[in-house]
């Protein structure tokens, strides 16, 4: 049983480094994007925004900081939490909080967001990306691989919903009484 349980987290390892949270020119954690969206007037697609962070976050009110309609541009911050494999396959689902911020900005027919300040919480400042540095002092490769697996998928259901949100709004409601 124990061969079987090393070699799946062997597979797991290697498939988990392949992935890497990507980093901008100065090596911290960064996701950014945009889309044209013909058609539509930076008014609108700052409704669209405002409305994706009122649906996506539990607390649209405490994530977002700067809303500019005028200028287009929707400032926030929010944060999740992190879980911990510890003895005997237990899951810790208390590892600590990662904290970002997200910037959407809209133009008439496309916007783009920028998602950084990407932090582990911690007494002083720790980008995400250093997960990856196995040089560092009291470096744990199982653990720092299962914080990078989970901050990939984190940020991978956050864009893939912002961006189909942006693409399609809100669903047409059938008044079908």
């Amino acid at each position: 049983m124990k061969i079987l349980q090393t070699i799946a987290f062997l597979l797991i390892a290697s498939f988990v480094s392949a992935q890497e949270i990507p980093t901008n020119e100065s090596g911290k954690a960064e996701y950014t994007n945009g889309s044209d969206i013909a058609g539509l007037t930076t008014k609108q697609l700052y409704d669209r925004g405002i409305a994706w962070i009122n649906k996506y976050y539990t607390n649209p009110n405490g994530v977002m900081k700067t809303q500019d309609a005028e200028g287009g541009k929707i400032v926030g911050r929010a944060r999740y939490k992190l879980s911990r494999v510890e003895n005997k396959g237990h899951v810790n689902p208390n590892a600590g909080f990662v904290s970002y911020q997200i910037t959407l900005q809209f133009k008439d027919g496309k916007y783009r967001y920028f998602i950084d300040a990407i932090r582990w919480e911690k007494p002083s400042y720790y980008d995400v990306s250093q997960w990856a540095d196995s040089t560092q002092n009291n470096y744990n490769k199982e653990e720092y691989t299962s914080y990078i697996e989970q901050t990939i998928k984190y940020f991978d259901e956050l864009t893939e919903s912002l961006e189909s949100y942006m693409k399609v709004g809100e669903a047409e409601k059938k008044d079908d009484w």
